[in-house]
């Protein structure tokens, strides 16, 4: 989540001290557990630039899930180092800095896994004056533990920078001390075109009148079908233009097909049936254009019976309108 965590009892001024390091407007109250959620703030102290995460307060018995604490010891694992924050001015009765101090890693070390982390302890609210008086004998005691100590003050600034420049220095050297990342191979992989052929596929089905019947299947093909208006000789030619250029003419030709024989395209019962009719080539330039296709110019078996379903559906209706 963060590369420091600050972790304190409510109101130790966590949201403070976030605030007075960096960028981050966390709610900021002096009733306990103002922050519910983690907040976070950039610092920058030279050239390393690190994130902390002001989590939320944590109390005795948040490692057996009092006030929501284990949530909130599960985004301190994500951190790779620790900061007490200690309030030097609290006056709740049974409270004071070294107490508050064993109590939080006391539910640190029951929540386990966080042994390896780093301490700091920064000494919070030395602006007060009776806060001040303690400073000595919290220092010499975190001293002892082995823990470097900071004495700060959120609200005069005092402090602030040696503890930035320490939270840098941890971050820095266990980022040096990890592994590198394994470089990333940038692959490109451009979308395979399909070769010539493998759009469409086309099957021998047997005799019909007037020579084979030869199912043509594909994606292309038949949407192009679909879209085609019969009616119209242009968009016929056009069709006829768009599967010659795909190949449809050149594997019926391979497969043996026949001029006039039966070609369907489209899939289940009810494809589009065409007389097959090459399109005649000389050197490699058809002879026909776009729109005036020479293959208009003899009415095909499969065109004469399309017009004439069209015209015996247009006198029905014509004949229904009359009545």
């Amino acid at each position: 989540m963060a590369d420091i965590g600050l972790v304190g009892f409510p109101s130790a001024g966590k949201s403070s001290l976030i605030a007075a390091i960096s960028r981050a407007k966390p709610k900021i109250a002096d009733y306990p557990f103002t922050t519910l959620i983690p907040n976070l703030g950039v610092v920058v102290a030279g050239e390393t630039v690190f994130t902390v995460a002001d989590v939320p307060g944590l109390i005795e018995g948040a490692s057996l899930g009092k006030g929501l604490g284990h949530e909130f010891l599960r985004h301190i694992e994500r951190c790779q180092a620790i900061v007490h924050v200690v309030d030097m001015a609290t006056y709740e009765p049974g409270r004071d800095p070294l107490s508050d101090l064993d109590v939080i890693e006391g539910e640190l070390a029951a929540h386990g896994g966080l042994d390896d982390r780093p301490r700091l302890v920064a000494l919070n609210k030395v602006d007060v004056p009776d806060a001040r008086d303690l400073t000595d004998i919290v220092l010499d005691d975190v001293q002892q533990r082995g823990w470097p100590v900071f004495v700060i003050s959120t609200k005069s600034g005092e402090g602030l920078t040696p503890l930035i420049y320490a939270m840098a220095a941890i971050v820095q050297a266990r980022r040096d001390a990890a592994p590198p990342p394994e470089p990333k191979r940038i692959i490109i992989s451009p979308k395979a075109q399909p070769a010539k052929g493998t759009e469409f596929s086309i099957r021998q089905m047997g005799d019909g009148e007037g020579g084979f019947v030869w199912r043509v299947e594909g994606e292309k093909p038949q949407r192009w079908v679909k879209q085609t208006d019969f009616l119209n000789e242009e968009a016929v030619g056009f069709l006829a233009d768009r599967l010659h250029r795909l190949g449809v003419e050149d594997e019926l030709l391979r497969l043996g097909a026949k001029e006039g024989d039966a070609v369907a395209i489209g899939a289940g019962v009810d494809p589009v049936v065409f007389d097959f009719q090459p399109q005649i080539e000389t050197d490699t330039e058809i002879v026909s254009r776009r729109g005036s296709d020479q293959r208009f110019d003899s009415k095909r078996p499969s065109v004469l019976r399309r017009r004439e379903l069209d015209a015996e559906y247009h006198a029905f209706k014509a004949e229904k309108e009359g009545h």
